[in-house]
């Protein structure tokens, strides 16, 4: 994840908490008894919004991305009408809409997060969405719907009546409350602003600026309507949202020294728990890998450098990347390092590889899965001067046990021949369904007489095999076999082996089928 994706996530995280706080302190004061529950409302709408744009920004895949980009279409619309009945509030004008248009306003938000809620299955308000990264930074990129120009007109239009509300009464003579409806009219503009930036391609890296300005909003609301000492809030904020992190994060000084952790990062590195505060990332006592890592992350900012603690089933996997904390002047105060876990997603990658190299029918592997391992293969037997044998074989008869006892039949004829033959491998040995009813099998360090002497094993174990069906019959199964053999010492050509005992395999149908027939040396 790039810096400024992290420092993003933070960001909206934050305005997300600070609103969250303001609406709660705003419940427990007296006084804004007509603005309170407006208030309120819109402090849930932004807390919907930032915290959905934070989420949606850490999400991996486009359905969690759809997920909270629901999550913040359930405020983002609605703050739009909330602000302009805050407006109307201020200035004195409450009942300038009747009660039903009060109400009529929040239509088009309503359908706007229904079409948002659904856009899977529609292209009303996103004709097509995809991902695309911008300076490194990866951002959802979207088609306009119809339903899309007309929320936003509607937000737009809103929006700007709400600030020309505001602007005409703080232009009128009376002094009264003319700081708090400055601060208003700005925290009405900064948004409007930073949406119209984001339109027109001028946001850094593509992305919404509005879910972080919104901060700026909460802050300038705060002193216009509770009085609140933002300097008590925001160490809250900041608290609440490195603490509930899923992440890990350190706070470095410009020195690689300690200066807090979350809770996160200790979890994930309990050797945190005892470091104190001040002293160097030498003298943390961390693992060893770990340390490694986090000296690399602070050496190359915003790089993902990966590390693992543990070995086989049992290992924890990590990747930590650190972004530099400005002080002004272009002088580096310190650096946040974050601390991720992927080994959830390692093994979810490596299943998914594993499923990718298998025979979908069968459990063994597939073609291409068994090119790639017979080059690694046969370049071993050329290091150690050790002879290679490779066997191929296909059912007798195959399309006649379709034809008799269907298609499922042939699909339990071909999982039988391959449990046969995966029973009785050895550790070395790469065996693969080639395609339809042919496989193929790799013998690493076996020559030309003891392929041939496994191979009869094999037929013979077929033909002695009774394969149950669904409906209670049983069906028998034989296979014919042709083999050939590189002799140790020389370099063993595969395409070549293919060849010779694609040739061995055909005498041994012409033969009568159900037999071994080697192609010899190779």
């Amino acid at each position: 994840m790039p810096a400024f994706t992290a420092v993003y996530i933070v960001l909206s995280g934050l305005s997300g908490v600070l609103n969250l706080l303001i609406a709660i302190y705003a419940l427990f004061i007296r006084g804004m008894v007509s603005l309170r529950l407006i208030y309120l409302l819109l402090c849930g709408s932004f807390v919907l919004y930032t915290f959905g744009a934070a989420f949606e920004k850490a999400s991996d895949t486009l359905s969690g991305v759809l997920f909270w980009t629901a999550v913040q279409y359930a405020g983002m619309p609605f703050a739009a009408p909330l602000t302009l009945l805050m407006a109307l509030e201020l200035i004195g004008k409450p009942d300038l809409l009747p009660r039903w248009g009060k109400r009529l306003l929040f239509v088009i938000p309503a359908v706007s997060f229904l079409l948002v809620a659904t856009s899977s299955y529609h292209s009303l308000f996103y004709r097509a969405m995809r991902f695309e990264e911008v300076g490194g930074v990866r951002s959802l990129e979207f088609d306009m719907g119809q339903w899309y120009i007309v929320h936003g007109s509607f937000t737009s239009g809103t929006l700007m009546l709400s600030l020309v509300l505001v602007l005409i009464r703080l232009a009128q003579p009376s002094r009264g409350f003319k700081p708090q409806l400055a601060a208003v009219a700005v925290g009405i503009a900064v948004p409007v602003a930073s949406s119209l930036a984001y339109l027109l391609g001028l946001s850094p890296h593509g992305v919404d600026p509005v879910p972080i300005v919104l901060c700026l909003t909460s802050a300038l609301y705060a002193w216009a309507f509770l009085r609140a000492d933002l300097i008590t809030i925001v160490p809250l904020a900041r608290d609440s949202v490195m603490e509930s992190m899923g992440e890990g994060v350190l706070v470095m000084d410009a020195d690689w020294r300690l200066l807090d952790t979350n809770r996160s990062a200790r979890l994930h590195l309990p050797e945190l728990e005892k470091a104190a505060v001040g002293r160097s990332l030498h003298d943390l006592e961390l693992p060893a890998e770990a340390s490694a890592a986090f000296h690399a992350a602070l050496a190359t900012a915003g790089e993902a450098i990966p590390f693992s603690r543990g070995e086989g089933a049992s290992a924890l996997h990590f990747e930590v990347y650190s972004a530099p904390v400005q002080r002004g002047a272009g002088r580096i105060g310190g650096h946040l390092l974050v601390l991720r876990d992927t080994t959830e997603r390692r093994r979810l990658q490596e299943e998914l590889h594993r499923l990718a190299s298998l025979d979908s029918l069968t459990g063994i592997l597939n073609r291409g899965a068994f090119l790639s391992l017979s080059a690694e293969a046969l370049a071993g037997c050329v290091r150690a001067k050790r002879p290679c044998s490779l066997l191929l074989f296909d059912l007798d008869h195959f399309k006649g046990i379709n034809d008799t006892y269907g298609h499922e039949a042939g699909d339990i004829a071909l999982q039988g021949a391959a449990s046969i033959v995966r029973e009785r491998l050895e550790p070395e040995m790469l065996f693969a369904r080639y395609g339809g009813e042919e496989f193929v099998l790799l013998l690493p360090g076996w020559d030309e007489e003891g392929a041939i002497r496994f191979a009869e094993q094999l037929r013979a174990a077929a033909e002695e095999a009774r394969l149950a069906l669904p409906d209670g019959r049983e069906i028998g199964i034989r296979a014919s076999f042709g083999a050939a053999a590189s002799p140790a010492g020389r370099i063993p050509d595969y395409l070549e082996m293919y060849r010779r005992a694609d040739q061995a395999l055909y005498q041994a149908k012409e033969q009568g089928r159900n037999r071994v027939v080697s192609a010899g040396a190779v």
